[in-house]
């Protein structure tokens, strides 16, 4: 299956198994990435959804 929307997965500890970061267009495409392609994966039984409002830091950079 064709997942270009996802730009980056992680498996995580706690409530969720996965999170995922999606980039879509708008609230149209989103729909169709969620009905049509995510939840029709076989080992999905549900999802949790949030949205961002506007980008704070964004970096690269790791201090050691």
């Amino acid at each position: 299956m064709d997942l270009q929307e996802v730009t980056e997965c992680f498996h995580v500890s706690g409530d969720y198994d996965y999170i995922l970061k999606i980039c879509v267009r708008d609230m149209e495409d989103y729909r169709h990435f969620m009905l049509s392609k995510l939840t029709s994966l076989q080992h999905i039984a549900s999802t949790h959804s949030s949205f961002m409002i506007a980008e704070v830091k964004n970096t690269l950079t790791i201090l050691v």
